[in-house]
């Protein structure tokens, strides 16, 4: 079992370090906070990944600063904690981020005072809620009936939505990408989303579509971009290294999906850790290595671990 190290390609190469607890406790040395992906590293759906919780709380008693950091939009940041809890994870609600919550800070930010048109879950909604602003009811028409485009005229657009807010939605449909788009005609009315997550995988061999393809399609049939508020985008924890809560070059994270997890660690400047229980796997990682592509190449990740639990037999609270 072996550490993939991506550090010195710049040179011409890549180095191999042993999994051996010296290594590991030198390694663990330069980390101060560790920022952990919730789906694929810690969970998958509502099953605990095995001895994630053991290991997510030995690296907590070696006193490394932790934060779960997902584009979970469906629930709510309460809820997500409520679940990591009772899953065994050590962990408080202010060490949450959920790309839904990032989403309505960014209204928030912009003085965002009128409604907004959700695709998504309840999650999103509460976010929005928290901060004050109102969402319109989830949209739970169906497609009975509907036939396009003769029936798009009956269509009823609020004059008081002033964004088209997109996450994770399984009641998707035709309705909703066409409602969406004739509000984003307005040039004025927002396009924001919570990632551009294509899919995870239900099965072996079988993938679940996510937001990723809900927002390509109201892109595409609204000619609108998108601000995509959650990984990779740094937004998500730029108040946290402002504040200097976190130092950029002593923290890790830890994730499974390339182009969002580790693409957020190269685009914050994090140290990069894959583990193969979730999207990507470690030949993933060795051919976006060899890639002259830049955007493959930043989402090599440095190190590589089969899952997160392999860690935990080199962790000691004496390596402070």
């Amino acid at each position: 079992m072996n550490l993939a190290l991506n550090k010195c390609v710049q040179k011409g190469g890549c180095q191999i370090l042993g999994l051996n607890k010296y290594s590991i406790q030198q390694w663990l040395k330069t980390i101060d906070t560790i920022i952990y992906d919730g789906e694929g590293v810690l969970w998958n759906h509502d099953k605990v990944i095995d001895k994630a919780p053991e290991t997510f709380n030995a690296l907590r008693a070696m006193g490394k600063e932790a934060y779960i950091c997902t584009n979970n939009s469906v629930t709510s940041v309460a809820g997500i904690c409520r679940r990591a809890q009772e899953m065994g994870f050590l962990v408080a609600q202010n060490e949450i981020l959920s790309s839904g919550q990032t989403l309505a800070k960014f209204m928030k930010e912009k003085k965002f005072e009128k409604k907004a048109y959700v695709i998504g879950g309840q999650g999103i909604v509460e976010e929005l809620r928290l901060v004050g602003i109102e969402s319109l009811p989830l949209d739970q028409a169906s497609l009975e009936g509907f036939s396009m485009p003769e029936d798009i005229h009956s269509f009823v657009l609020d004059s008081d939505v002033g964004a088209v807010v997109v996450g994770n939605d399984k009641e998707f449909d035709a309705i909703k990408l066409t409602r969406a788009s004739c509000y984003l005609k307005d040039p004025e009315i927002m396009f924001v989303a919570t990632s551009r997550d294509m899919a995870f995988p239900a099965a072996p061999g079988r993938m679940v579509p996510r937001e990723g393809v809900m927002v390509a399609a109201i892109q595409a049939a609204s000619q609108r971009m998108p601000f995509i508020c959650g990984k990779p985008n740094p937004y998500m924890c730029i108040d946290l290294m402002r504040q200097g809560v976190i130092q950029p070059e002593r923290t890790l994270i830890i994730g499974d999906t390339m182009n969002t997890d580790i693409q957020f660690g190269y685009n914050c400047g994090f140290q990069t850790l894959l583990v193969g229980t979730g999207v990507n796997s470690y030949q993933d990682a060795i051919e976006a290595q060899a890639s002259k592509v830049p955007s493959l190449y930043q989402q090599a990740p440095d190190l590589y671990v089969p899952k997160l639990s392999n860690l935990l037999p080199f962790l000691s609270s004496r390596n402070r």
